[in-house]
């Protein structure tokens, strides 16, 4: 299965990249996601439940990110399972430029194993393009938020001292550790563990279900102004065909 498609939201590339490089807001932005953990450089495992019907499921999963160049590109490597089968994919994230606003390019490919092999390439398709729209939605709301968060009045510490510090400088003293010759030198530290992050999201800031398959109809009917109507339309019908079947009883 393929699938690819744009995006464009209304604020500059570097934003976006940073928001895309949050653990926070990814986990906000992940239909259904109700934990996300950075186990290491670029790499997080998650748990997230989808509610759409042709794959609805609890799936636990893992991405790994490569290829990153900030702030234009990277590519996501991730596997999933849940009872309903697993997933494997990988797919590009490309973030354009253009008059202040950032296109967001994806593409992918993911191999399907399972109860959901059966479920058909057409359905499963259609369900991974309304949760990656409802998904860059909420990336988009999740931008503008940053953007409108206030800025802390105040002058910084670096920038105003502390009330009653004197700012003179004392005169250097040299310590004897200082002044004694080396003796020899002191092994390399070893490089830091990768910081492990954990986000558990509260449910009411959860992408639920039933957001998406709102989200999912209003899209419709926005694409489609025409829709209502025609269900008003088949109602009415309904209704006057039923109260002309009672009369005729």
């Amino acid at each position: 299965m393929k699938i690819s498609g744009s995006y464009t939201i209304d604020a500059p590339r570097d934003i976006v990249w940073e928001a895309l490089n949050d653990i926070e807001v990814l986990a906000r932005i992940v239909p259904g996601c109700e934990r996300l953990e950075q186990i290491g450089d670029n790499e997080y495992e998650g748990t997230i439940k989808i509610g759409i019907q042709a794959i609805r499921g609890v799936y636990n999963g893992r991405i790994r990110i490569e290829d990153i160049d900030p702030p234009n590109h990277y590519k996501l490597i991730a596997s999933g399972k849940s009872a309903n089968g697993v997933v494997d994919g990988v797919g590009t994230v490309d973030l354009v430029a253009q008059d202040g606003k950032t296109v967001l390019m994806y593409g992918g490919e993911a191999q399907v194993g399972g109860t959901l092999a059966s479920v058909g390439q057409r359905l499963i398709e259609g369900a991974s393009r309304q949760l990656i729209n409802q998904s860059l939605k909420a990336l988009a709301e999740q931008v503008a938020a940053r953007a409108a968060a206030p800025v802390a009045a105040g002058v910084s510490t670096a920038e105003a001292p502390a009330a009653g510090v004197s700012t003179t400088e004392a005169p250097a003293v040299p310590s004897a550790v200082s002044a004694a010759p080396a003796t020899a030198e002191a092994p390399a530290a070893p490089p830091p563990a990768p910081e492990r992050r954990t986000v558990v999201v509260p449910p009411e800031e959860q992408l639920r279900p039933e957001s998406v398959v709102f989200g999912i109809i209003n899209d419709f009917i926005a694409e489609r102004p025409w829709a209502p109507w025609i269900v008003v339309a088949f109602l009415i019908g309904y209704i006057l065909g039923r109260s002309r079947s009672r009369r005729e009883r």
